[in-house]
């Protein structure tokens, strides 16, 4: 291999650390030693660690550093091609196994790994779990096997990959060999199932900290989403690269045209695309500055681009892990990034039949896999804090969230939450969520007066809280389970068990003031926003060399100068300084 030498024969952990320098770095992150040190004593390892916590260097060197090829599984294509490339540049002979390979290119791959030409191999689990290829590989040296983005083992929905489920034959083909499955995150159930599924021996876990204090996060109610995704953009992230996600096809389609519309640049990502669209529209992303990706769930994994300033989430994420995983894509250079959240009532409901849907009719509901997510959506107080809850990790409060920046105040609304139940109750939950509030504030409607509401006891007694106030209400008894939906569409309403307690006055419900982000008047950008954004456009770009600060340029955003001396007088900036390609092209931004 290309870092052998007659030098090169030292003590094991000099070679690691040499080893270390060869890729670029002084010292290791951490876990990546102890991983390494795993693999290389033959143990399995569980390598949980967020993204940018440096899982695929683990691999690399330990494959290097034992005898054999090291075999790495990955979901995307294009991540393989990044890996295969960088290792390339570093003289590592890394290679692809995919169909992309006309016949001659295969057999010239087979003979490389027959005559120990290559060093690490990389595949998808489609590929690895053809007999073809899973029989060629059982007769040649493998050092090591890793398998990436093992959650995916257990998530479900558009980024499902069943493929994952049968990856016990690497166990079952190489019983002697290492495995390795790394994840940015697994609850102790998902550790479980990666675990069984891939049939580790007594693997090592190691677990470093989930907390990316460098990601903001604010959660939102709806209130016309898009004109506030607007806003956000414009105001808050105005010119950086960001990531939007949706749950429908055509939600993804529809809110990228309308960005492009309004003249910010947005490309679109769903996993009806073809390949050739999904790679170009991925590329023009990765490539960019201050693009916008729309996408549902199939984009993300693997995402390689430092400067993602945002995640924007207009339809509630699958799970608590799938949303970590999510806004983890923002900030990976470690400078502050935004994580935004938009939900509402409906939200709950839609998640709930879509897991009642995957589940089908004879099992377990699979809403208990939102239990979780409803229980930090509606938890009080910090919300970084009760996010790593999950993950067994304890921190203190933020001061990096929308409740810890804005001090969110609190009610108690016991005896609301029991009217609401008790109203439940009487109409049998067959009565929808706006006529059960119509009732509430005695609101004599046509349907209300088609179910004889105004002769029910409630009737005109529930006017301490508005529309809004109801339905917060609604989703925080669903969160702590006073509250479930039942039938086809999940618009019937069931009382539990817990709800007793609630009517007997033995537990008091507090609720949150709800948190809105501002929304645009209009759908659209005024043309002093739309010069912003392009002059912040021109930062991002240029920041390294550039003379303006951030005040600088708003002066001159705000004055739309045309000459030097102007652009002098405003930010106070001698002319001599104000020479160059770089002041031509700011001015060609300001007057075309």
């Amino acid at each position: 291999m290309w870092f052998l030498s007659e030098s090169w024969i030292i003590h094991p952990m000099d070679k690691t650390h040499a080893l270390l320098s060869k890729f670029g770095f002084e010292k290791f992150k951490p876990l990546q030693q102890e991983a390494v040190e795993f693999l290389l004593s033959d143990k399995d390892v569980l390598l949980i660690s967020p993204t940018g916590g440096g899982k695929s260097l683990v691999y690399q060197m330990a494959s290097l550093l034992r005898d054999g090829v090291g075999i790495v599984v990955s979901p995307l294509i294009a991540l393989m091609h990044q890996q295969v490339d960088y290792l390339r540049s570093l003289g590592v002979k890394a290679e692809l196994l995919n169909s992309s390979l006309n016949p001659g290119e295969q057999d010239d791959l087979m003979w490389a790994l027959r005559h120990n030409q290559v060093d690490i191999l990389f595949l998808s689990p489609e590929k690895l779990i053809q007999p073809s290829v899973i029989g060629f590989l059982s007769y040649i040296k493998v050092s090591l096997c890793a398998v990436d983005e093992a959650h995916c083992i257990a998530q479900w929905g558009e980024g499902f990959r069943p493929e994952y489920s049968q990856l016990n034959i690497i166990k079952d083909t190489f019983p002697s060999v290492p495995v390795i499955a790394m994840t940015g995150t697994a609850d102790a159930e998902t550790q479980s199932l990666i675990v069984e599924s891939l049939k580790l021996d007594t693997p090592k876990t190691l677990s470093g900290s989930f907390n990316r204090e460098n990601i903001e996060i604010v959660i939102s109610q709806k209130k016309q989403s898009f004109k506030q995704l607007l806003y956000f953009l414009v105001h808050e992230v105005a010119g950086e690269s960001g990531i939007v996600y949706c749950r429908s096809r055509k939600s993804v389609e529809t809110i990228a045209q309308n960005l492009n519309e309004l003249g910010l640049t947005s490309r679109y990502y769903h996993s009806s695309m073809s390949n050739s669209e999904k790679e170009n529209n991925a590329r023009l992303f990765y490539e960019g500055i201050g693009e916008v990706m729309v996408a549902t769930t199939a984009f993300g994994m693997g995402v390689d681009k430092s400067d993602v300033r945002f995640v924007v989430h207009m339809d509630l994420p699958t799970s608590i892990e799938s949303y970590y995983q999510e806004i983890g894509r923002a900030g990976r250079d470690g400078n502050p990034a935004k994580a935004v959240l938009f939900y509402g009532l409906q939200d709950f409901i839609k998640l709930i039949q879509f897991e009642n849907d995957m589940g089908g009719k004879d099992e377990e509901p699979l809403s208990i896999k939102s239990a979780k997510l409803f229980t930090f959506l509606e938890s009080r107080g910090c919300r970084r804090k009760s996010l790593l809850e999950n993950f067994n990790e304890l921190i203190e409060d933020c001061g990096n969230c929308d409740r810890c920046k804005m001090m969110s105040s609190e009610h108690n609304v016991t005896v609301a939450a029991q009217k609401l139940l008790s109203l439940i109750y009487h109409t049998k939950g067959l009565v929808p969520v706006s006529t059960l509030i119509h009732i509430l504030h005695g609101k004599l409607t046509t349907k209300v007066k088609s179910i004889n509401g105004m002769s029910i006891g409630l009737f005109g007694k529930g006017k301490e809280l508005t529309d809004i106030g109801w339905k917060s209400l609604i989703r925080k008894l669903l969160a702590e389970n006073y509250l479930s939906v039942a039938g086809e569409y999940c618009t019937d309403f069931l009382l539990t068990q817990k709800s007793k307690s609630v009517l007997r006055g033995e537990v008091q419900i507090i609720l949150n003031k709800d948190f809105h982000l501002p929304s645009m008047k209009e759908p659209k950008i005024e043309q002093e926003a739309a010069n912003w954004i392009e002059i912040m456009k021109w930062h991002y770009k240029n920041h390294q060399t550039s003379a303006f600060s951030l005040y600088q340029l708003r002066k001159i955003a705000e004055g739309m100068p045309k000459s030097l001396a102007s652009i002098s007088r405003l930010t106070g900036i001698p002319i001599t300084k104000l020479e160059g390609e770089e002041v031509h092209s700011l001015f060609k931004i300001l007057h075309g």
